[in-house]
């Protein structure tokens, strides 16, 4: 992105929008600022920052937002990511790739385990089985590794986005959140519930600077 990547993640997100098969859609819309976000990570390439490979990122553009993929300007950063652009090197924006040694005590194989843990727990937690819960599922994981407000790090517009998301295609998952947990702190709680681990936090709370208010005392 540029300089002004505030200005120019609204201006590329509306643009993805005009050319996605329906605006309205909050699955679409959801999609579509992930998507912009996440291609503007400034320490990992795009696919990396969304937890898909190339073509999965192209099959997504082409179902939602295909007008995007063969019309749109190609300067449009997203829009690279899905023309055939993706050998071993390409990043975006000049990014290089961020091994995992901000995680601390935490290895790569251990980061790699949990994700794929959170996206089971979703997955066992699907409301349907089409490709929404799959997508969303890989993508909220992928963010969980961050450390940031889980909405903050997917590039979603608020919390009620991410809770709208959990409440159509992970229903009985959002439904246990009764105490209106911090969506991240929740998810690990379960990991740690299932395993009978009582001193859990994720990965990424040791360095969040968030840690205090979602490791306070529930009210």
């Amino acid at each position: 992105m540029v300089a002004d990547g505030t200005t120019m993640t609204a201006s590329s997100l509306d643009w993805l929008l005009r050319h996605s098969r329906d605006r309205k859609d909050p699955d679409i819309r959801a999609l579509a600022c992930i998507l912009i976000h996440r291609c503007s990570r400034a320490d990992a390439p795009h696919r990396r920052a969304l937890g898909l490979d190339p073509q999965e990122v192209r099959t997504l553009m082409l179902r939602y937002f295909r007008p995007a993929v063969l019309d749109g300007p190609e300067e449009v950063c997203v829009r690279r990511h899905v023309l055939g652009l993706d050998p071993a090197s390409e990043e975006c924006c000049g990014a290089t790739v961020a091994d995992h040694a901000e995680y601390g005590r935490f290895s790569a194989s251990l980061l790699e385990q949990e994700e794929q843990d959170l996206c089971r727990l979703f997955l066992n937690h699907a409301s349907g089985t089409g490709l929404w819960p799959v997508v969303f599922a890989r993508l909220i994981a992928r963010a969980c590794m961050e450390p940031e407000h889980l909405w903050m790090s997917l590039g979603l517009e608020n919390r009620g986005q991410l809770t709208g998301i959990l409440e159509r295609h992970f229903s009985a998952l959002a439904a246990k959140n009764d105490r209106d947990m911090r969506w991240k702190k929740f998810f690990y709680k379960l990991l740690c519930d299932i395993e009978k681990v009582w001193t859990c936090t994720a990965s990424s709370c040791e360095i969040c600077p968030h840690h205090p208010e979602c490791y306070a005392p529930e009210l």
